[in-house]
């Protein structure tokens, strides 16, 4: 549900529109599994979705249908949004899904806070049951059904099970807003039925277990006390990789180029002019210039290429299947065009430049990553020395 706070991020930059909405959803729909449509709701009204080909239909559905829209706006908290999460639900699309909706709420001129509407992230079943691994549990000898009650219709709707029924099972039960979901489990027939007693512990280990991961798919990121993969490996703000991600990357880079004889670049880069726009146009329109400049990076490496965000206004780049230094030279000159082109924000238009340090490395390299990010970060500080807006090339020695 993160990408709804990425959109966020983009409406309150465009004081309430998104121009580039088509490509920046393109760009984040691939990052989550079972990701169906993205979609800009202002005034809860769909108006622009994503990809809109198979999700015409919805374009114009009124997200408060059938509900006092006055009374469910004046219940919102502009200082604690949170993402609302329906389902399962049968979609306006066709298929069984469910929706998260996240309010958005702007200020006028006067400073005074109102609601501009809803982003929304559609996820479709079972695509978005993958992470769960909940078919793993046939091998540990369970049978197993997971189901929703419609919050519409009151209807059960089963969502996922195994080819065996559930006889005689377990059943555990958990409930966020107007999601209710079941999972049940049994042992299969073949299992021998001697140790009942340890059975029952199982039962309820791996019914726990099963709702944990469930949880963990849909709602991790804002169930206090669960920590998600997507917390552990990604960057809250901009969903790219983060540290720990990053670093898995690099040894991965590494040992890609020695098995291909080739060259890969580590490159470290910092925005020069980031904390004057922070400071003059607040934490919001500085979230929105990272958030910005991190899809426009990403448009310029390849798929196999890494951009992850260290923190603050700092970025990495592993940039692999070089064929020399040149064309290494030529991707960076890009990325300094790149981050330089101007950026509308609330208050004006915001403009940054970027110094960037690059260690060039060839398969007889053997140094660690850390002292690697060692190197690329001093040239990166000496690019800033030379007067910033620019990359200083480094080679291990």
């Amino acid at each position: 549900m993160s990408a709804t706070r990425s959109l966020a991020v983009m409406v309150y930059q465009g004081n309430g529109k998104v121009e580039d909405f088509e490509s920046l959803a393109r760009f984040l729909i691939p990052l989550y599994k079972g990701a169906y449509a993205l979609s800009l709701a202002p005034n809860a009204i769909i108006r622009q979705v994503e990809p809109l080909d198979k999700n015409l239909i919805v374009r114009g559905h009124d997200l408060l249908e059938h509900l006092n829209r006055e009374e469910v706006i004046r219940n919102l908290d502009p200082q604690n949004t949170k993402v609302e999460f329906v389902g399962p639900i049968k979609l306006v699309q066709g298929p069984m899904g469910a929706i998260g909706m996240l309010p958005v709420f702007l200020t006028d001129a006067n400073g005074r806070s109102h609601f501009w509407g809803y982003t929304v992230v559609t996820l479709k079943f079972p695509d978005a049951l993958q992470e769960a691994n909940v078919r793993d549990i046939v091998g540990e000898g369970y049978a197993y059904e997971l189901t929703g009650t419609d919050p519409e219709t009151g209807g059960f709707h089963k969502l996922l099970h195994s080819d065996e029924p559930v006889l005689d099972g377990e059943c555990r039960e958990v409930k966020s807003g107007t999601a209710s979901w079941a999972f049940c489990v049994s042992r299969l027939p073949r299992s021998s039925d001697n140790a009942r007693f340890y059975f029952d512990l199982s039962l309820i280990f791996l019914a726990s277990l099963a709702m944990a991961r469930l949880s963990y798919s849909f709602l991790g990121r804002y169930e206090k006390g669960l920590e998600t993969r997507r917390q552990a490996l990604r960057d809250p703000l901009t969903d790219l990789p983060n540290r720990r991600l990053m670093v898995e990357r690099l040894q991965e880079a590494q040992q890609r180029c020695k098995m291909q004889n080739g060259y890969f670049a580590l490159a470290l880069l910092d925005l020069d002019g980031f904390k004057s726009i922070n400071d003059r146009l607040g934490h919001a329109q500085g979230d929105a210039v990272l958030v910005t400049t991190a899809h426009r990076l990403s448009q310029q490496i390849g798929a196999k290429d890494t951009l992850a965000r260290l923190g603050g206004d700092e970025f990495v780049l592993i940039i692999q299947d070089l064929h020399d230094m040149a064309e290494c030279q030529t991707l960076m000159e890009r990325l300094l065009q790149t981050v330089r082109a101007p950026i509308e924000l609330r208050g004006g238009i915001g403009q940054v430049h970027a110094s960037i340090g690059v260690v060039f490395c060839s398969s007889a390299d053997a140094l660690a990553g850390g002292d690697l990010l060692h190197l690329a970060d001093t040239a990166m500080y000496q690019a800033k020395n030379d007067g910033k807006n620019r990359c200083v090339f480094v080679t291990p020695k």
